[in-house]
């Protein structure tokens, strides 16, 4: 294996974590010092250093800094080339809201550049950058799930939803919503559709998450619009989530989950909220399959968690999975194979994970008691998003792999373990030359084994690996380059993709100072490596 690494580097500070403000989940609250875990919802920034990330296309980047300190530290790719930026309006009065953008590359800040290929060694993947145009608020905004299709890979960000070319990074479309997108599903449909959930309401105590818009994303066209309607107390779109299955997209509104048809946004069944059991909805999963989480006699010594799976265009219940007693069902990891994770009622730091089989039976039960090894989701948290965004577990095949914990709790090493579905039992545990690693969810039905990413920080350039069936070695798929070493481990691992032979990584996160201006930080959105 060759390695890039060059030593530790210094460590980030800890970020932020967005956690819902009191009565509305979409509101962001002001940073406050937390954890720094690789995750969804954590902020993003870089360290030392005034990094300034602007754009003037994708693929490219302009890093400033002070003057050189000695300190090995690298001095500007490539001189500014300016450009007119677009003036920046709200959507409500703009009369724009409905507007697309294709191919242009229309910014909202100042533009310059770094090139993230500078000093690319033989054998060195071949890198490009997104990096932010978006005027945000000064509260920030989340990055929200990446879909790949047709080559195209998509995210929405604060009041848009954008696509890229998988090959360089050229922006070939972006779509405006009238609102801040507060869900967005983890998968698209096969045909390359989503339904992104946004918000017009501007209180910050009563917000509603109650607009629905398809979006086609091989073409940047908008489909159907919906505005969700609450039909009683068990109905609210306060915090509502969104899956796809198939052609179908659920909406769950409290304990209340609408599906409609993906083709039209016909009203096709709804399911509502059990009395026997006291069974509430917690969250809806897509992909594959459609699966609804709940969460039964809550506060009792009854208490547990039932997992259902539905026919996506019926409806029809195909069957139930009841937990044991003490255990409430927290996120899926997997639709199809079924593998969700739990919580027990009366150790809050004890979880497991469940494999369940095609007749809603208990395959297995994998039980954690010591948070130092694994931790849920990677200690991620919910942060208010759906009951899919679990990062630290991917499942492939008939294996569970799932990334320890490093023993600082922050930046150190770590290993990817595996487990067999069938008996639970533990298959192997590998690590890969003392680096932290993430296993990284694949699109598009890659080989046995896992892929990996090996974190970049400081001082340590990034790595896409792929671990065997069996563990052992892992093989170094590529090698990620040296000059996008600092914007690569600044995104901490917050939300990565690998779609045909590339690889992607992104922040859960952006600092309302984001807006692609001269010398501000922390504007580089989305990151990817392939080979040449």
């Amino acid at each position: 294996m060759v390695s890039r690494d060059h030593g530790p580097g210094p460590v980030p500070p800890p970020q932020p974590e967005h956690r819902p403000v009191p009565g509305n989940p979409y509101a962001q609250p002001p940073s406050a010092p937390g954890p720094a875990r690789a995750g969804r919802g954590r902020a993003f920034g870089i360290g030392a250093g005034a990094l300034a990330l602007l754009l003037v296309g994708a693929g490219a980047f302009v890093l400033t800094q002070g003057d050189d300190d000695g300190s090995g530290s690298r001095k500007a790719a490539a001189s500014e080339s300016p450009r007119t930026p677009r003036q920046s309006e709200k959507p409500e009065k703009s009369g724009r809201s409905d507007d697309k953008d294709r191919g242009d590359d229309k910014g909202r800040g100042d533009p310059g550049v770094v090139d993230v290929n500078a000093g690319r060694g033989p054998g060195d993947a071949e890198a490009w950058v997104a990096v932010n145009d978006i005027e945000l608020p000064g509260k920030g905004a989340m990055l929200f799930d990446l879909w790949h299709a047709d080559g195209i890979v998509a995210q929405a960000e604060y009041d848009e939803v954008t696509g890229f070319s998988a090959d360089d990074g050229t922006k070939k479309w972006s779509v405006r919503v009238p609102g801040e997108v507060c869900d967005t599903p983890v998968n698209a449909s096969p045909d390359g559709k989503v339904a992104v959930l946004y918000t017009k309401s501007k209180a910050k105590q009563t917000g509603k998450c109650n607009q629905l818009q398809v979006i086609d994303l091989r073409t940047g066209e908008k489909g159907w619009h919906k505005q969700l309607v609450e039909h009683g107390l068990s109905d609210s779109t306060s915090m509502a989530h969104v899956a796809v299955s198939g052609s179908t997209v659920m909406v769950d509104q409290d304990s209340t989950a609408h599906a409609y048809r993906l083709r039209d946004g016909k009203r096709l069944y709804t399911t509502k909220m059990e009395r026997e059991g006291a069974c509430f909805l917690r969250g809806v999963a897509g992909g594959s399959g459609l699966l609804q989480v709940q969460s039964c006699a809550a506060g009792s010594e009854s208490t547990h968690g039932r997992l259902k799976r539905l026919d996506p265009r019926t409806g029809k219940v195909k069957w139930v999975y009841r937990s044991k007693k003490g255990w409430t069902i927290d996120k899926v990891y997997s639709v199809d194979p079924a593998v969700v994770t739990l919580r027990n009622r009366e150790s809050t730091d004890k979880w497991a994970v469940a494999a369940v089989g095609a007749r809603g039976e208990q395959r297995s039960w994998i039980e954690f008691a010591d948070r130092e090894k694994f931790e849920m989701c990677t200690g991620a948290g919910d942060s208010g998003e759906g009951v899919q965004n679990c990062p630290g577990g991917v499942v492939s095949g008939d294996t569970l792999y799932l990334a320890g914990s490093p023993k600082d709790g922050i930046l150190g090493p770590s290993r990817i373990a595996a487990f067999d579905l069938a008996t639970g039992s533990r298959k192997w545990s590998a690590g890969a030359n003392g680096r932290q690693l993430v296993p990284v969810a694949a699109s598009g039905g890659d080989r046995g084994g896992v892929i990996v990413y090996a974190r970049a920080s400081l001082g340590k350039t990034g790595q896409t690996l792929r671990f065997g069936p069996g563990g052992g070695k892992p093989k170094v798929l590529l090698r990620h380059t040296a000059a996008a070493e600092e914007i690569e481990s600044g995104m901490f691992a917050g939300i990565t993709l690998y779609a045909e032979g590339r690889f992607y990584v992104s922040p859960t996160r952006l600092d309302g100072k984001a807006h692609g201006g001269k010398g501000e930080e922390g504007n580089g959105r989305l990151l990817s490596f392939g080979k040449p």
